[in-house]
């Protein structure tokens, strides 16, 4: 009598490796509890963040013209990497996600969409990183404590949740259209669209707390330096027009073809003065291909060759 239990058993554990093997060499799959884990962390962030904007309305009249532009981009960015968040976890409810009746190619397509949603997400949660640890370190030049140490919890929360999402770290799946050409995109509107939240609307810094871009060396320099910036991001102190910034800026390569990052960079070298080489997609995709398994911030110094 207890034989069919037996096989029972057995059979259930052939179909449930069966079903775990779909996801077996696929990066970019999240398991339920990993969902719920982040799912519950970007929770707490929500309500971290509206706490956050409940102190700032009560402060508003005394807050500094520089802290009050920090701070509606900081909510500019949250409602961003909201929406891109859902939009990343939507993708693992979809009905048939990791099923075996979907054929080879599309599991393919499926798990590259995914890969470069992962990218898109970690991209997002490094940026709002980086915002709350600049605004922390404002106010405690400021000595307000109690605000610097709610955005420390923020940009903690954030290093998390991009540690949570799971990591491919080729950039073999980066954007390309062959046919692109940068000088029929429209660089301005690309650059208000994806740094004029930290970099300001005219390329000019955010006072002390993130440096112009506009006759900055790190972008009219030598081509790769702000190529590789811009796709990797960059982490350190640098000097920009005899001032100090010490940050991290994030990836863009999920967020950005190379056509548009190459519009963004000619667009700025256009503003600044002298004679600048414009860059090329080729010029985009010859740094990409040098750098494919890049996965962390250059620093100042891998930049200046030091």
């Amino acid at each position: 009598m207890k034989l069919p239990a037996i096989f029972l058993r057995i059979t259930l554990s052939l179909v449930f490796a069966l079903l775990s093997g779909c996801q077996m060499g696929d990066s970019s799959h999240m398991s339920k509890s990993q969902q719920r884990q982040i799912q519950s962390t970007f929770k707490s962030i929500q309500n971290s963040h509206k706490t956050l904007i409940d102190a700032y309305e009560q402060d508003s009249a005394s807050m500094p013209e520089e802290m009050k532009t920090l701070y509606l981009q900081m909510q500019k960015m949250h409602r961003q990497m909201t929406k891109n968040h859902n939009h990343m976890m939507s993708g693992y409810k979809k009905k048939g996600m990791g099923m075996q009746q979907d054929n080879k190619q599309m599991k393919k397509r499926r798990q590259m969409r995914r890969r470069i949603q992962n990218r898109m997400s970690r991209e997002w949660y490094s940026q709002l990183q980086s915002m709350h640890n600049q605004m922390a370190r404002q106010h405690e030049q400021m000595n307000r404590p109690q605000k610097a140490k709610q955005h420390r919890k923020m940009g903690e929360g954030y290093g998390k949740m991009k540690s949570m999402v799971p990591r491919n770290n080729s950039s073999s799946e980066e954007p390309v259209n062959e046919n692109a050409d940068p000088a029929l995109l429209n660089g301005a509107n690309l650059y208000t669209q994806n740094c004029a939240s930290c970099h300001g609307s005219n390329a000019q810094g955010i006072g002390n707390a993130f440096p112009p871009l506009v006759n900055s060396k790190w972008i009219t320099g030598e081509k790769s330096v702000p190529i590789r910036i811009v796709m990797d991001g960059l982490s350190g102190e640098i000097q920009v027009s005899g001032t100090s910034y010490n940050g991290t800026m994030p990836s863009f390569k999920a967020r950005l073809s190379m056509a548009e990052i190459a519009a963004i960079i000619n667009y700025l070298r256009d503003k600044s003065d002298g004679d600048h080489p414009q860059i090329t997609q080729d010029d985009v995709v010859e740094i990409s291909n040098s750098y494919q398994n890049r996965n962390q911030p250059w620093s100042p110094e891998e930049l200046s060759g030091r």
